[in-house]
């Protein structure tokens, strides 16, 4: 039996909304699973009813082979690390970090051990007799941390940990929890709205929406075959550029035909060209944007006419019309820049950063036997 496993967990509260809808989910021991998504999708919600912080309407909950949905929260074995810290302002961090066992009625030499062990593992033990105000944002996040590591819990539960700390201290920061985690194998679910955060993390991404699980996978496997259109649009930066338009046939292959009278007219791969006629939306990562001669543009191709160009060092985003006015955004090596904006450039279309969906906001992708 999986360490953590929900099963058809939904949340609608009195006013009738639906924060969480048929939730399943299982957790093997040891990995780290990272629940990501928009604010509003449930996944903080599906975090608290682990916890038992908030009551399931229908669904179960199990931990580490237990039934946990009649459970206190203090008697379920999980550790959970929140966004603002939850530290104890008038007490030292070696207080912070013992205040739990304490509680527990753990004997005195074990709360020492086990807090110096933690303090140990996380750089602490410099700032260990320093109240909370006395530290940095990461430090006082390295204790909420620590006070979880203490209790040597069934399940760590992070909520938005990093929301609080500058760009610089988010990406060392998330460094850290990943290395911490490596050593001490402890089974962790995540909760983020940060993609890049949750594709860097996570052992397994769990992308939710409208209160519903949208794709489970290994963060590579979400990104390169996204389930639907919401998927691929969430995950990925920059994020993945649409085109409305259609299916045609086009010889022995298929084309894809953007909507409008200057629409544009895509020549599809070989791992699409069985694909029946009809509307569909054609998605396309802004790293598989290429920029060439036009002589040179075999295959699958595009005109773009660019008007924002975005230097980030050694690599540029291109932001470009089409001719029926639809946006896509390149993502190119600096010196492929375009030399001025206006004028017309063309971009080969690496295959795999083409995936074709149904109509709509959750449109599934469109695959064709074996791909």
């Amino acid at each position: 039996m999986p360490h953590l496993l929900l099963t058809n967990i939904s949340k609608t509260y009195p006013d009738g909304t639906a924060a969480a809808r048929d939730i399943n989910l299982s957790v093997e021991k040891g990995e780290l699973v990272v629940l990501v998504g928009p604010s509003g999708c449930g996944k903080s919600t599906t975090l608290r009813i682990i916890a038992g912080l908030e009551e399931q309407s229908t669904g179960d909950v199990w931990i580490a082979g237990r039934q946990v949905n009649r459970v206190e929260p203090k008697d379920r074995n999980i550790a959970m690390v929140f966004q603002n810290y939850a530290l104890y302002p008038h007490m030292t961090v070696r207080k912070n970090m013992a205040f739990a066992l304490k509680m527990r009625g753990v004997g005195r030499e074990e709360i020492e051990r086990r807090v110096a062990e933690a303090a140990r593992i996380l750089d602490l033990a410099s700032v260990m007799d320093k109240r909370p105000a006395e530290l940095s944002g990461g430090q006082r996040q390295r204790v909420a941390v620590g006070r979880a590591i203490v209790r040597d819990p069934a399940v760590f539960l992070f909520d938005e940990p990093l929301s609080n700390l500058d760009a610089k201290l988010r990406v060392s920061t998330r460094a850290e929890i990943k290395s911490l985690h490596r050593r001490l194998g402890a089974t962790t679910v995540y909760v983020t709205h940060d993609q890049e955060e949750a594709m860097t993390l996570a052992d397994r991404l769990v992308v939710m929406a409208s209160g519903k699980i949208q794709q489970v996978g290994a963060s590579l496997d979400v990104y390169r075959k996204p389930e639907n259109r919401f998927v691929a649009a969430f995950i990925g930066t920059p994020s993945m550029g649409f085109l409305d338009g259609r299916v045609e046939r086009h010889g022995s292959g298929a084309a894809f035909v953007e909507d409008g009278a200057l629409g544009a007219r895509i020549i599809l791969p070989d791992s699409l060209s069985g694909l029946r006629e009809g509307p569909a939306v054609l998605g396309v990562r802004p790293q598989a944007l290429i920029p060439v001669a036009d002589e040179d543009a075999l295959g699958p191709s595009i005109t773009l006419v660019p008007d924002l160009v975005e230097p980030l060092g050694d690599q540029t985003d291109v932001h470009g019309m089409t001719g029926a006015g639809r946006r896509l955004v390149a993502r190119v090596p600096a010196a492929a820049a375009p030399a001025s904006l206006g004028v017309a450039c063309r971009y080969r279309i690496e295959p795999e950063g083409m995936h074709l969906f149904e109509l709509g906001e959750f449109g599934k992708r469109v695959t064709v036997s074996g791909h």
